[in-house]
């Protein structure tokens, strides 16, 4: 491109030039060169910009390229010769590859870090993290029993509930964090999955190794940080599971029961404490064969050898010996959930749940304390059963990575190294995946094909256009596909484009007009507009925090290269030695903390630029180093005129950022929010279908189409509330008029975004074995026997839905909801029919039936989404308001004499 804008440059100048003209016209200025130089750098800046914006992939080569067309453009109207204009752009992209080799080079000779290493050392660090997860659950399980959950927690506001509720606080948040961490180890995971896949390597595992092993941890990551929401269960079990109100105390119950729900949860946690201490070798075992941690050291003979004891982590028999510990596990909690059921009268699981949802105004509505307490016990069960659900889960999901490393081990794949390369499918992905903006899905079957025609809902098709009706002909389907530029050209990504580039023009307009044009030239202002490309943002809020550190790193950038000189006197050896380590210092923390990148390569560039031209001026002499037209300053001066060139650049691109109409984060974060509250709608309908379709479908006709859409959804569900974190945290920075913005209250709606999302995921997981058991005609038939029975649940899943999409409206555009808005409150998986009129389908006798415990965790999970919709819900009002023109009598007669209550009396009308 800048070969090509100054040719067209050059070729302007001799078409505007009179023939005989003097060397100083025919060299000099000329305005059409300026202006076709000006037009070509517009176009770059805008392209490029946008395809930022559209891929943020491409910020660290857009950052080149920006600086690339800036320099060959600023430059170009001075080239009068296309000889001249060669030399010149031979010079800069021999400048620019030279730098990217060296870089190459020192990256594959010197300590070199492959992608393969970087993508095991954080499948070491994801393993690691499980260990410690395991541990701090089981940690929080031994303390549960203080909690809400029971009635255990002594006196209210007694020394031993303040001391158990202190300890369950300091439990949960610590497995809260862990957890937190694991995940961000489990994102990590999923961008350099792709990198490790697709680089040449000397090593054991290949390239479908490395897929399989990143689907083995995705496996082990849903069930075990599933575990984790036992501290946000615990904490919402006042409105959920029979505990007290919020502020209110636990009401006393007798002894008897106070010591059946301590033994039923230390029976957990001895039960737990064992099968946790096996999982923890199992993620050793696995880790020594992968070579990922060196092996245990025996201490004398091994037990194994002389047949008296079990495999020790390296063995290959380790993964028999956790296999059969799994299934030990569950048939001990099978045992003593029926033993403790029968002592306690408990025929069903499933008593009676959606009738008492709440808590009771009033005792007197329930018929019996016996039964009161029956339908206790069953909440209170089913945390017992979501909780040994999915840590059953998680072993086995533990035990199918323990099985695929003894398999290297036993292939010879872990023997020796050899070379692999990529498969070209994989490059081709990859590829697919940079110009699309996502890799490609699966394809999708034909429908019609398998013999069976399927009704597909609108979520499936083509968003309709309300605008336009379905094209009928070829000449309409051709106006619907040249629809796609204006909508294009008016989306937030060339919006932003336009403004880079007035941004950069203001400025840089500089350069192409004749009486200013020495002046930028001379004093280097170019690197002005090279930070407005770079350092611009789209909303204001970041555009300061930009600013600043950009602006601040550029200083410490000037008092480095001060230091750099002056401490070895300008000695040209001394200055390179200490180059070195000042740079070492700059990406020491462009590493340790990526969100100053940009500002700290600023910093870092500041410090090459004034060290880099002070060595080049000794070396080929001021008369050349003057040639381009920039004056020559020494050392302090040079590195202040940079400073202020960089903050000009940064001043202006924060005053194009809010001008004419700035776009705040607030703003954002209420769109992002409206988007994403529109989403879980859509993710609440697609995972009730899962679920349907998985208890009503064996063949799974549609399970492809549902699961792929779920993916889809969730994957920009999390890439949502990661941005709207990220907004939140720079509304710090915004500067705002009038009223302060109610981040609390965002803040707590995507956190129970995020809860219902969890759960959501839950859900979808916990139905996956129904699919799988359907398959087997031999434990199909309980399964099938409750598909039958139960009655359906779309009714409430298109309340929730429904409900979403108007919080979703109403976020969107500032409208207040609707009045009387509610959420439903007696959603839940098995029907109160069920339980009442098929007793034996839930009945505790069937506890060990595959699949059983899975409706439990679908229970506790759409309480607990329930309870958190219902928050949301709150938390949208309280920003948007309700529609509500009904007035109120007050009467505070009795309040303001001396002899009543103190208390309002209202009537509402």
């Amino acid at each position: 491109m800048v070969c090509l804008g100054q040719w067209a440059g050059i070729k302007a100048r001799q078409h505007t030039t009179p023939p005989g003209a003097s060397p100083a016209v025919a060299n000099g200025y000329n305005s059409s060169a300026s202006a076709v130089n000006a037009i070509f750098l517009m176009f770059n800046i805008f392209c490029i910009s946008v395809l930022r914006a559209i891929r943020p992939a491409f910020t660290i080569p857009g950052i080149q390229y920006t600086i690339f067309v800036m320099v060959g453009f600023v430059y170009g109207p001075q080239e009068s010769t296309v000889d001249r204009s060669q030399q010149f752009l031979k010079e800069l992209l021999y400048s620019f590859l030279t730098g990217q080799a060296i870089s190459a080079g020192v990256s594959l000779l010197v300590i070199p870090v492959s992608s393969r290493k970087v993508f095991f050392g954080e499948v070491t660090g994801f393993l690691q993290t499980c260990r410690g997860l395991l541990q701090v659950q089981l940690g929080f399980i031994k303390v549960l029993h203080h909690s809400a959950l029971s009635s255990s927690a002594g006196e209210p506001g007694g020394t031993n509930a303040t001391t158990s509720g202190a300890e369950r606080n300091i439990k949960s948040s610590a497995l809260k964090s862990t957890s937190s961490g694991l995940l961000s180890l489990g994102a990590k995971l999923q961008e350099d999955v792709m990198f490790a896949k697709r680089e040449i390597a000397f090593g054991h595992l290949r390239e479908t190794d490395i897929h399989m092993v990143h689907g083995l941890l995705r496996d082990i990551m849903i069930p075990i940080t599933g575990v984790s929401t036992i501290a946000d269960i615990a904490e919402r079990a006042h409105c959920r599971f029979g505990g007290a109100e919020p502020g209110q105390a636990l009401e006393a119950s007798p002894d008897s029961e106070q010591d059946g729900w301590q033994e039923l949860f230390q029976g957990l946690s001895v039960s737990l404490e064992t099968v946790v201490q096996i999982l923890d070798e199992s993620i050793l075992h696995t880790m020594v064969l992968l070579k990922l941690a060196p092996s245990p050291k025996q201490k004398g003979p091994s037990d194994v050898e002389i047949g008296t004891g079990p495999p020790k982590p390296g063995d290959l028999k380790f993964g028999d010996y956790l296999e059969v510990r799994i299934q030990d596990f569950r048939k001990d909690r099978s045992s003593e959930l029926q033993r403790w059921a029968e002592e306690k009268g408990l025929n069903s699981v499933f008593k009676n749940t959606a009738k008492h949802t709440m808590p009771p105004a009033n005792q007197d509505d329930i018929n019996s304390e016996t039964e009161a307490r029956e339908v206790t016990a069953s909440k209170r069960l089913h945390i017992v059963l979501y909780m040994e659900f999915l840590l059953y889960s998680t072993a086995k999901a533990i035990l199918s990575i323990v099985r695929f490393a003894e398999s290297k081990v036993s292939d010879g794949t872990m023997t020796k190294k050899r070379f692999i390369f990529p498969a070209s499918k994989t490059l081709i992905k990859i590829i697919q995946g940079l110009v699309n903006g996502d890799e490609p899905g699966p394809d999708t079957e034909d429908m019609e094909a398998l013999g069976e025609t399927v009704s597909l809902g609108d979520s499936f098709q083509k968003p309709k256009d309300p605008e336009h009706l379905p094209p009928k002909n070829a000449r309409q389907a051709l106006g619907e596909h040249l629809g796609v530029i204006p909508k294009f050209l008016g989306s937030d990504a060339v919006r932003f484009g336009v403004r880079v580039t007035i941004a950069t023009m203001s400025i840089g307009i500089m350069a192409y007009l004749k009486n200013s044009h020495v002046f930028f030239i001379k004093q280097r202002v170019v690197w002005a507009l090279v930070m407005i490309a770079i350092g611009m943002s789209p909303t204001s809020g970041s555009a300061v925090f930009n600013m600043l550190g950009n602006t601040t790193c550029t200083l410490f950038g000037m008092i480095g290269s001060f230091i750099n000189w002056y401490m070895v006197d300008g000695k040209t050896a001394g200055v390179i030695v200490f180059f070195f380590f000042f740079l070492m210092f700059y990406f020491y923390f462009a590493a340790k903390f990526p969100r100053f990148l940009v500002a700290i390569v600023a910093g870092a560039l500041t410090h090459v630029l004034i060290i880099g031209y002070e060595l080049q001026v000794r070396v080929i002499g001021i008369k050349i180093a003057t040639s381009t037209g920039q004056e020559f300053y020494p050392i302090y001066k040079l590195a202040p005129f940079r400073l202020l060139t960089v903050a000009g650049g940064c001043f202006v691109a924060y005053i194009w950022t809010i001008f004419p109409v700035p776009i705040t984060e607030g703003s954002v974060l209420r769109r992002d929010l409206g988007v994403s509250l529109y989403l879980l709608a859509n993710y609440v309908s697609a995972v009730t279908a899962t679920v349907d379709e998985r208890l009503t479908q064996p063949d799974g006709d549609m399970s492809r189409r549902l699961s792929k859409l779920r993916h889809e959804i969730l994957a920009k569900q999390i890439v949502l509330v990661i941005s709207m974190r990220q907004n939140l945290s720079f509304l710090a920075w915004e500067p705002r008029l009038g009223g302060d913005f109610p981040k609390d209250v965002y803040k707590s709606i995507i956190d129970e975004l995020q809860d219902v999302i969890s759960y959501l995921t839950i859900i979808s997981y916990a139905s996956e074995s129904f699919r799988t058991l359907r398959e087997d005609p031999q434990t199909s038939n309980w399964l099938s026997q409750f598909a039958r029975s139960r009655s359906d649940s779309g009714n409430i899943s298109h309340k929730i839905t429904s409900l979403l999409a108007l919080l979703s409206a109403s976020a969107l555009n500032g409208h207040a909801l609707p009045p009387y808005l509610k959420a439903p409150i007696d959603v839940r998986f098995s029907s109160d029919d069920l339980v009442d009129e098929q007793t034996h389908v839930l009945d505790l006798q069937n506890l060990n039936e595959p699949g059983f415990r899975a409706i439990a965790v679908i229970e506790v999970a759409q309480r607990c989404l329930v309870d958190s919709i219902h928050r949301i819900v709150d938390h949208v009002k309280e920003l948007v308001g309700e529609v509500d023109f009904s007035y109120r009598m007050k009467d505070v007669s009795d309040a303001s004499s001396l002899g009543g209550n103190g208390e309002r009396k209202e009537k509402v009308y």
